[in-house]
């Protein structure tokens, strides 16, 4: 097996103990929130169930950025409530490309602009949502690195404490400072 077959390999099969483990502690446990505001337009949170969307619908949600590349989303749920959903497949435990996280921040912006909420969402809301959420906050809330990483622990105190030095926000942010 290649290295770079490796992470999806290992993703794939801790799959559905690392759900079932989320969803204790946050279903059952109440340990951790499924999802939290951390911005009046923008929410970041765990997989959505089908049963999720009507809730998530509740709360102003008009698009999803889906970084699952394990997982779709109940697409027909979210057709059934007119939420339009970006799907940027990344491999659990790995980050999003510099191009994906640039089209869903643009994503993000444009429904932020039409005053909707999105949805920002991964297996647990740790990880990869948090670092397209990052990149969100430090173009369109003109936050350092560092702030950005702050004001999302603050928001939402699982989230991993160390995105600040995923290379795609290094990237990202650099990119931000060539323009």
């Amino acid at each position: 097996m290649s290295l770079s077959v490796l992470p999806r390999f290992y993703a794939r099969t801790v799959f559905y103990p690392t759900l079932a483990w989320n969803y204790l502690l946050g279903r059952i446990l109440k340990r951790r929130r499924w999802w939290d505001k951390i911005d009046s337009h923008v929410i970041v949170g765990a997989y959505p169930f089908a049963s999720d969307v009507a809730s998530l619908r509740g709360e102003g949600v008009r698009a999803v950025v889906n970084t699952c590349e394990e997982y779709a989303g109940p697409i027909s749920e979210y057709d059934k409530h007119g939420i339009e959903q970006l799907h940027i497949p990344t491999t659990d435990f790995t980050h999003p490309s510099l191009a994906a996280v640039s089209e869903a921040v643009e994503f993000i912006q444009k429904y932020k602009l039409q005053n909707d909420v999105v949805y920002i969402h991964c297996k647990a809301g740790r990880a990869r949502s948090a670092t397209v959420a990052i990149c969100w906050l430090i173009k369109y809330r003109g936050m350092s690195i560092e702030e950005a990483q702050q004001h999302l622990l603050r928001s939402r105190p699982h989230i991993n404490r160390k995105l600040a030095l995923r290379p795609v926000v290094q990237q990202f942010a650099a990119s931000l400072e060539d323009r």
